[in-house]
């Protein structure tokens, strides 16, 4: 009988632990909601005119999210990188809707040897204005031509969804034609 009663509370545990790890895992992944765009937004909202500013929120997502692997200059380092080049890509038809994905979805690519996450994460306005703000900084600005419309939240919106794979993001990349160069 003592068998029985240990063998029944050696299942009872192993389900127990069966169970909790089946619920710990189904509350992983489920998609959690950390913030809010509103919180986003909130938590840069000006005093003056209830303006969004944007170079400000860029600047701080960069370097929470980017200058890991890209510097705090840009200038990108071994594998990663440098951003110089990145208005230039944005204003190249379809660059645009490139870079967004590049940051949705992330890239893989033969050009580099390691590959950018997905910063699908991060919400609308944040990601736009981290994206502005690369424009407008590393040596970017002279590129930029006066007439480009920066990035806005419901810009990256439109493109969420699509479900792109790095390597498919990859092949979305617009020919900048620099002869002798990376482009």
């Amino acid at each position: 009988m003592r068998h029985v009663v240990a063998n029944l509370a050696t299942y009872l545990i192993a389900t127990l632990l069966l169970l909790g790890a089946v619920a710990f895992a189904w509350g992983r992944s489920a998609q959690l909601e950390i913030s809010t765009e509103e919180a986003v937004w909130d938590q840069y909202q000006s005093n003056e005119e209830n303006a969004f500013p944007w170079f400000k929120a860029g600047a701080a997502s960069y370097v929470s999210n980017c200058a890991n692997c890209h510097g705090r200059d840009g200038r990108g380092w071994d594998q990663y990188p440098a951003l110089e080049q990145t208005s230039r890509v944005f204003q190249a038809p379809g660059g645009r809707d490139y870079l967004i994905d590049v940051h949705l979805y992330g890239l893989t690519s033969s050009r580099w040897r390691a590959p950018m996450p997905a910063m699908g994460h991060m919400q609308d306005p944040e990601l736009a204005a981290v994206m502005n703000h690369v424009l407008v900084s590393f040596g970017n600005k002279k590129y930029l031509e006066n007439t480009v419309r920066f990035v806005r939240p419901q810009d990256i919106r439109a493109r969420r969804g699509a479900k792109l794979k790095p390597h498919e993001v990859n092949e979305e990349r617009p020919s900048l034609g620099l002869v002798g160069r990376r482009d």
